[in-house]
């Protein structure tokens, strides 16, 4: 059993890359946060302001954020999949400082962005203590009043399906088809252990949920925005 959650993922984006599988719309429900009015106080001028994509895939997000505006930088578990994502960025006509980071080890200097964005990414720590540090490192990277947004696994996702309950808002993937099965993750319960968590280094914290089931499976997601202070 692997205890590294990233080991594979190069391999899968190399993959999705020679068969053109790569996800090629943004998530819907970050398009309305940035244009929507869900969020209050958000004042929605956007160009030239700096945004880091933590996790950013194969840059679906990040293409959305560069029609706002935004300048562009991400992670990404290694160099591979970076030059990958830049690759296919440069063919559109943006680009993005893209550098190999996790979260709890974002290679960027204090107060250096506006914005987080954090897309399915933060419940691949596996502990509580790691689950802070990537909070803090978060917040680190943003500047005084700038704004986080965030979706990570909630409790009837798909991905929970015959996994193993460790306790402390840990748990072990069970799904045979998933490349993922045996590693541990951190998932969040409930929206108050939500506001509980991020309120230790974020004002306004914000918490709201997505849930589909769509015919056969159940995508089950917390959305999380706050404010550095």
């Amino acid at each position: 059993m692997s205890n590294d959650p990233f080991g594979k993922w190069s391999e899968i984006h190399t993959k999705m890359a020679a068969n053109h599988d790569e996800l090629l719309w943004p998530s819907e429900t970050l398009v309305r946060l940035f244009k929507g009015s869900y969020v209050p106080g958000l004042r929605k001028e956007y160009a030239g302001k700096k945004v880091l994509d933590v996790g950013c895939g194969n840059g679906n997000n990040l293409v959305f954020m560069a029609s706002l505006g935004l300048t562009l930088a991400g992670t990404e578990v290694s160099q591979e999949i970076c030059e990958l994502v830049g690759g296919r960025l440069r063919q559109i006509g943006y680009h993005a400082d893209l550098r190999v980071g996790t979260n709890r080890h974002l290679p960027f200097e204090d107060n250096a962005f506006e914005f987080l964005v954090s897309w399915n990414v933060i419940h691949y720590e596996n502990s509580e203590s790691t689950m802070r540090a990537a909070i803090a490192e978060y917040h680190r990277v943003l500047q005084p009043g700038g704004r986080l947004f965030l979706s990570t696994t909630g409790p009837e996702h798909k991905i929970l399906q015959d996994g193993k309950t460790l306790g402390g808002h840990r748990y072990e993937i069970g799904r045979s088809d998933d490349f993922r099965k045996g590693q541990v993750f951190f998932y969040f319960d409930a929206p108050n252990y939500i506001k509980m968590y991020f309120g230790e280094k974020f004002d306004e914290v914000l918490v709201g949920r997505t849930h589909d089931h769509l015919l056969t499976e159940t995508l089950d997601w917390f959305i999380v925005s706050g404010v550095k202070g």
